[in-house]
């Protein structure tokens, strides 16, 4: 299992230009370089869109060859990760503090996602997947190896690997369903365990790549990547701007967003909190992708003059908690579709032919844009907001518009949200071992082995009793 994929993999395919265009979750390792020079790692709390190369890393050719994984990569894999609060995180002023807990820290995180990768089905079929798992591999080795002057040239070089990892993941979990449909696997099964894997995996490479980039970062900014007195406010207005532009440059009838805020004290004290403003203007920018091409395209099939309707974003807060409202008029979605929002296979982009009761992309006919058109849009900016102890809702109105909801919380005491891999991949062979006894006492009592049969029952109810204990 811990062996690298056998099969020659390809070089990393190039990325078309309208993908390299894209908004991915990449704002904060697009900003790492590669050289030494502190300056040049330009991690601040600016808001600019990341550039992304028309090619990606291809850092992990070299391991076409088998890589033996350290000794101790079992060890690791079977660590649950720590999750940090936010406020443990500002009180690491130097960047020496921050890496002794990350070399504690990244080699259980990178084994848990090699582990969980080798759980998938099917993975050697798949040239993408086994591609990233090399990275990680690589990344493993390097990490835990480095000697503490040569750490963060490691980190470097570990983020730099993981620039495309979101898109070549999604990409190759769509490869993944289409080998898995063609062995007769259902439509609905496929997507559910697709969307449960990638969530698990992105939501540990979100928590990667916070503590990565807050340590390049500590070099140049005693609070890193974190900005103590966030501004929601000023985060969506940089939002609105950012999207309405590419919107117009994408031809969209773009509606004019209002930005206002709602709270008790006058003074605004309690607009401000602290936070990773990227994050948030990711999560903004999503939400404002979606209304503003939903608002743009109604107002073209309807044939109305002048601008569409305003897109209204209202940001209200008191001493505990940030809500943050989009709220437009474009039409909403359809009751039967709105259960798909949440996945990666699934895209509303103008001119797809979906499948209603699925959810699933029957024909692809519509070309992505950076509007729309991958899927993961929703779905990562949930995980971005679970991350930081916040949460992502939308409510819908078929022919009327949608709201979504963004609640943060204001204490810097909040844990990263971290996916229970430990337990998950326990759960996982326990419920495989019950199978396997009972399929086998089932043998036994037809060879009548009754005590062999005994011993079987015996095992799968053990298996049953831990099971139950995990789930609780």
């Amino acid at each position: 299992m811990l062996q690298s994929c056998s099969r020659l993999r390809h070089a990393h395919r190039r990325i078309s230009s309208s993908l390299a265009s894209v908004y991915w979750p990449n704002e904060l390792d697009g900003t790492v370089s590669l050289s030494d020079d502190e300056g040049s790692s330009n991690l601040s709390h600016g808001f600019a869109l990341p550039a992304h190369p028309s090619e990606p890393s291809s850092s992990s050719s070299s391991s076409q060859s088998t890589r033996k994984l350290p000794s101790g990569f079992v060890d690791f894999a079977g660590r649950q990760p720590k999750p940090l609060r936010l406020g443990e995180i500002l009180a690491m002023k130097k960047p020496e503090e921050l890496q002794t807990v990350l070399q504690e820290e990244l080699p259980v995180r990178l084994a848990n996602r090699i582990a969980h990768l080798d759980t998938l089905p099917d993975l050697i079929e798949v040239d993408s997947i086994c591609g990233v798992r090399e990275d990680f591999e690589q990344s493993f080795s390097e990490v835990l190896e480095a000697r503490p002057e040569d750490f963060k040239s490691a980190i470097r070089r570990l983020k730099n690997r993981n620039q495309h990892h979101a898109i070549r993941m999604t990409q190759g979990m769509k490869e993944w369903k289409a080998l898995r449909r063609a062995k007769g696997e259902p439509e609905h099964e496929t997507n559910t365990f697709v969307d449960g894997f990638l969530d698990r995996l992105f939501l540990s490479r979100i928590g990667m790549e916070t503590l990565t980039s807050q340590y390049l970062a500590l070099s140049s900014n005693p609070d890193g990547i974190v900005d103590r007195n966030c501004d929601p406010c000023e985060v969506c207005e940089r939002a609105a701007q950012q999207v309405s532009r590419m919107a117009r440059s994408h031809g969209t009838k773009v509606p004019r967003v209002d930005i206002s805020f709602h709270g008790s004290d006058p003074a605004k004290l309690t607009q401000t909190l602290p936070l990773i403003p990227q994050y948030l203007y990711y999560i903004v920018c999503e939400l404002l992708k979606n209304s503003i091409r939903a608002v743009g395209e109604l107002h073209e099939a309807q044939g109305n003059p002048g601008r569409p309707e305003p897109i209204e974003i209202r940001v209200a807060s008191d001493e505990s908690q940030v809500a943050i409202l989009v709220e437009d008029k474009g039409g909403g979605i359809p009751f039967q579709r709105q259960p798909h929002v949440w996945s990666y296979m699934y895209s509303t982009a103008k001119g797809n032919l979906i499948c209603e009761k699925t959810g699933a992309i029957i024909e692809a006919t519509a070309q992505p844009t950076p509007l729309s058109g991958y899927g993961v849009g929703l779905p990562l900016s949930r995980l971005y907001a679970e991350y930081i102890g916040g949460s992502l809702h939308l409510m819908s109105m078929p022919n009327y518009g949608t709201h979504a909801y963004l609640f943060l919380q204001q204490s810097s005491e909040r844990e990263e949200a971290l996916p229970t891999y430990v337990n998950w991949l326990r759960k996982r062979r326990l419920r495989e071992d019950i199978i396997s006894f009972e399929a086998r006492e089932k043998h036994a009592v037809q060879a009548r082995d009754y005590a062999e049969a005994l011993r079987l029952k015996t095992l799968a109810a053990e298996a049953a009793v831990e099971l139950a204990l995990l789930e609780r």
